[in-house]
């Protein structure tokens, strides 16, 4: 016997059905079936001794193994819910990178049977919608094992981020951007994990470089965004350092938008000297970069012909197009979520049980160009 089913009727006339699993719960199925087995023998021992009918009896021990198992079933269905985590998160709308994250998240911590708890702002990289969910989550703390912060304007929010984790006092994971400038400044129970946020701006210039390497006078146009601004300074500094006379144009009110960067790329070209080439356009992320593309696309002429298009996140239609080799989006320089994702869950469940851990983890990120490089 592996399985055994029950229906049984709740006080407000509601069927419930109840399955014991021998494979799945053995425990269980263990402990029920002797205390049954247990209360139905010590009912026809006393009935028989007291002289009752074994009829009589063994109706009375169904009645009690009915309620036994009413019992187990109420107690499994409502005995201790699962613990939860909260996440807030700086962004969300038309955000595929961070959307991707927080799904990964979910699984992670669904894996470790912890229930998450989301919080999104009602606008993107809104530093009084995030200050408002850190408050919300402190007057309910006792509902939470601890959680995780994807923090945006950090520059403001940095007192309120340090006064957050001190009344807390729960594990608190960042990720995706850092919140503090250095390892001192974080409250005892935090601690940051991801991608270097300037080293991807790095890896981007330096592939870049390889591209242009030759051409006299390169022209780069850089679409970026006021958060994660070290991308820009350092594919900026990059360049410069092997290129001495590359020609740099830096957006930064690209908002990690698609629709602004294809905005920023039609301004830009309308503006070109004649005769003038647009080599390369860095976006400091793939939907900036998709949204680049359709803006050369829809601008085709001689001075984009030969224009090459990195990212930054590795999103999937990033990749796809990459994989095609039918547009100018040549490369991404990839934050892997799904490895993201579990090192910020396995972080917080070791600070939850109250191991070390390191206060930074740096993850290393790789650029995806499958295409041979020039």
């Amino acid at each position: 016997m592996r399985k055994i089913d029950f229906e049984v009727t709740s006080s407000r006339g509601r069927i419930q059905m109840f399955r014991l699993d021998r494979d799945r719960t053995p425990a269980l199925f263990a402990v029920t079936t002797s205390v049954i087995s247990g209360v139905i023998l010590v009912m026809l021992t006393k009935g028989l001794q007291a002289g009752i009918s074994a009829g009589t009896t063994v109706i009375w021990s169904a009645a009690v193994a009915i309620a036994c198992l009413a019992w187990f079933a109420a107690a499994r269905r409502f005995g201790k819910p699962s613990p939860t985590a909260f996440l807030i998160t700086s962004a969300f709308s038309q955000k595929y990178y961070v959307a991707a994250l927080i799904q990964r998240i979910h699984s992670a911590l669904d894996r470790d049977n912890i229930d998450l708890a989301l919080k999104v702002p009602d606008r993107d990289y809104d530093a009084g919608a995030q200050a408002h969910h850190l408050r919300r989550i402190l007057s309910k703390k006792r509902s939470y094992l601890g959680g995780i912060v994807i923090a945006g304007d950090v520059a403001r929010l940095r007192d309120d981020l340090t006064r957050f984790c001190r009344e807390l006092r729960l594990p608190v994971v960042f990720t995706d951007i850092e919140p503090f400038p250095a390892e001192s400044d974080y409250p005892d129970n935090s601690a940051f994990v991801g991608y270097d946020t300037g080293e991807l701006g790095e890896l981007a210039g330096q592939w870049l470089v390889r591209q242009l390497h030759g051409k006299k006078s390169p022209h780069v146009l850089i679409v970026a965004s006021c958060e994660h601004s070290d991308r820009q300074r350092r594919c900026e500094k990059a360049l410069r350092s092997t290129l001495p006379d590359v020609r740099i144009t830096i957006d930064e009110q690209g908002d990690f938008m698609r629709s602004r960067a294809y905005t920023a790329t039609r301004t830009h070209l309308r503006h070109l000297e004649p005769r003038q080439h647009l080599d390369a356009i860095f976006c400091t992320n793939d939907e900036m970069a998709l949204g680049a593309v359709d803006a050369l696309s829809a601008s085709r002429s001689a001075a984009t012909a030969a224009t090459l298009v990195i990212g930054i996140d590795g999103v999937l239609e990033a990749k796809a197009l990459i994989d095609s080799g039918s547009s100018p989006f040549r490369a991404t320089v990839v934050q892997d979520t799904h490895r993201l994702a579990v090192a910020t869950v396995d972080l917080l469940v070791k600070m939850h049980r109250g191991h070390t851990v390191p206060t930074r983890t740096i993850l290393n990120a790789e650029v995806y160009s499958p295409a041979p490089e020039r």
